[in-house]
């Protein structure tokens, strides 16, 4: 029998929600949730009576903590590549619906989490989030089309930085430089969500599609040749020691020893 890790329902007329459940993970990404995600995704494509759809997980600390790190413990630089592209198909899709598509960010968003939510419209955030890039302490790189979403997001410099540092940032940070549109209180942070999502779904249903289609046209710069490049560079993280050192000490909880001899 098939575990349900992503769930969809229809919360109220034009609004949808798709909700990640994999709360004893903190939701993190492996293959069973991405292949469901892409299963949902293909459906909402053809639903033409939603105008929204809110992308949210389950439980209090996480939306998503990032990709599953036992999964990709043992990945051959070819498998590495194949994780990528697919996670990058499917986050793909989910900017491409024709709803619009709103992260509801509660807690951690961090490397593939933190991919997850740039791939919707747009984020509103608890006061309690928090968002990073840290695939570089494990020797990694983001490989969900993060290093091309952020700098979208943030510009060159700023993206560089949250992909260097591995450092964790506030809401409020991420609300000043523009990665959030919004941040409210942890318990108004749902119906916070259904507000925005209600006030959309009351507009004209054609013109909300359209308007998307049009505002995505002026963003489009870049093309597919990043994200296949990035790609490329997260697989060839797998080919030395130091992915191994990184994700071995995440496993292991300890901190990783990059400088070591072979690293």
């Amino acid at each position: 029998m098939t575990t349900t890790l992503v769930h969809f329902f229809e919360l109220q007329k034009g609004v949808g929600v798709l909700e990640i459940i994999r709360p004893d993970a903190l939701n993190a990404l492996n293959t069973s949730v991405l292949q469901q995600l892409s299963a949902h995704i293909a459906s909402l494509t053809r639903n033409q009576n939603l105008s929204v759809v809110i992308l949210k997980s389950s439980g209090d600390k996480a939306f998503v903590a990032g990709a599953d790190i036992k999964e990709m413990l043992d990945f051959s630089p070819t498998q590495a590549f194949e994780f990528s592209r697919h996670g990058q198909s499917i986050f793909k899709s989910i900017s491409e619906l024709p709803q619009i598509v709103i992260a509801q960010v509660q807690g951690f968003a961090l490397g593939g989490g933190l991919e997850l939510a740039l791939a919707a419209d747009f984020i509103v955030a608890s006061q309690k989030a928090k968002f990073g890039l840290p695939e570089v302490g494990l020797g990694l790189i983001p490989g969900f089309g993060g290093t091309q979403r952020l700098v979208k997001r943030l510009g060159l410099a700023r993206a560089l930085e949250w992909t260097t540092s591995a450092e964790k940032y506030t809401a409020q940070v991420a609300y000043e430089l523009g990665l959030v549109n919004r941040v409210v209180e942890p318990e108004q942070l749902a119906s916070a969500v259904e507000t925005i999502a209600n006030a959309i779904a009351a507009q004209g249903p054609r013109a909300i599609r359209a308007a998307k289609r049009a505002a995505q046209a002026a963003d489009s710069s870049g093309g597919e040749l990043g994200y296949e490049f990035e790609a490329q560079l997260f697989a060839s993280c797998f080919s030395g020691a130091e992915s191994k050192e990184g994700l071995s000490a995440f496993v292991e909880k300890r901190k990783p020893d990059f400088r070591a001899s072979g690293r």
